[in-house]
């Protein structure tokens, strides 16, 4: 991430001039994400990182806007932090890059925690984040696809990871899917014969690992249906 810094100009006395309306002295977008690391995720609020810093709440304003932009920030620091983390197989099979960017987008967005609904798509800000995406785009052009269908691919599996971390973070925060426990109440009220194979399913549920394997065997082999027609018969 980047962000500027501003110091207070000299006054002729070689003294700090008044401070002027505008940026607080060296105070960053670097420095605010740093300071929110010391607060939990639960506990962020413009105030509790100001006291972190030692400033003003309002002296955050210039650089974050509002408590949602604070969270914005905080969120994008650690998923970029773990997605940089990642290293993407290379001269493998095109499958395999797609399987573990999955994955990888899945983790960075646990370990974002609580704030993941802040996390913006890569891209939002800086390289870091790009290098994983034209790995991926480098390996499904080099398998044969046209760059309409990896980009299509691209979005697909960019917002399969992004959605599965998402639910794997709402399991871990209620201890289970929100949904589960009032469908359980509506199947206990209904008659013992109703709805069997919804009753099985709701038994047998998956865990989110499991889950995320089953949409990429999907994706997959909907994506290896797409790239046969483009091969030349024989």
């Amino acid at each position: 991430m980047s962000g500027g810094t501003c110091d207070l100009p000299e006054a002729a006395d070689g003294g700090a001039a008044p401070r002027r309306r505008g940026r607080p002295r060296q105070l960053s977008l670097e420095r605010i994400a740093s300071a929110a690391r010391n607060v939990a995720p639960e506990a962020l609020t413009m105030q509790a990182v100001a006291d972190e810093l030692g400033v003003d709440p309002k002296a955050l304003n210039y650089h974050v806007g509002d408590r949602e932009g604070l969270r914005e920030l905080v969120a994008l620091d650690v998923f970029e932090t773990e997605l940089a983390r990642v290293t993407l197989p290379v001269d493998s099979d095109w499958r395999d890059v797609v399987r573990s960017y999955t994955t990888a987008l899945r983790d960075a967005v646990v370990q974002v925690g609580v704030l993941a609904t802040s996390v913006r798509l890569p891209g939002a800000r800086g390289l870091g984040t790009l290098e994983p995406v034209e790995r991926v785009l480098e390996a499904l052009v080099g398998a044969g696809f046209d760059t309409a269908d990896a980009r299509a691919a691209l979005t697909l599996i960019t917002e399969t990871g992004f959605s599965s971390g998402l639910n794997a973070v709402l399991v871990a925060q209620h201890h289970g899917h929100p949904d589960v426990p009032g469908v359980i109440r509506a199947l206990q009220a209904a008659g013992d014969k109703e709805l069997p194979v919804l009753r099985e399913v709701v038994a047998g549920r998956q865990d989110d690992d499991d889950q995320l394997e089953f949409k990429m065997t999907v994706i997959l082999a909907g994506l290896e249906r797409v790239l046969s027609r483009k091969r030349p018969p024989g």
